[in-house]
């Protein structure tokens, strides 16, 4: 049986997997009692962009690459009626991968 593990063998289990020896014992507290597959709902509150919206985004991004953030979130709300930041497309961005260069042409004069 698991739960009659020696400290040592518990300290050995927990230094293979990388984590704390508490965890590993809480483990095995779920595992006796048949709760280890159990996973607690989330906590926070929901996303206020929807997969829909973030599908909707990239699908603007693809049609005008060089329109800046303000400008994706105007048409996002246009569109779906959401009212976001362009903080916020930058972030949906960020989670795709998508990174967001300033125009090279727009050079300050000297």
């Amino acid at each position: 049986m698991l739960l009659a593990l020696q400290e040592s063998d518990l300290q050995s289990v927990a230094r293979t997997f990388q984590v704390g020896l508490q965890t590993v014992q809480l483990y095995l507290k779920k595992h006796a009692a048949g709760t280890l597959d159990q996973v607690k709902s989330p906590s926070g509150r929901r996303r206020t962009v929807q997969t829909e919206h973030e599908q909707i985004l990239l699908q603007l991004l693809e049609e005008d690459a060089d329109a800046s953030l303000e400008e994706h979130a105007r048409l996002l709300e246009e569109k779906t009626g959401l009212k976001i930041s362009y903080r916020t497309v930058d972030r949906v961005f960020a989670r795709h991968g998508i990174t967001y260069k300033k125009n090279a042409g727009r050079v300050r004069a000297e």
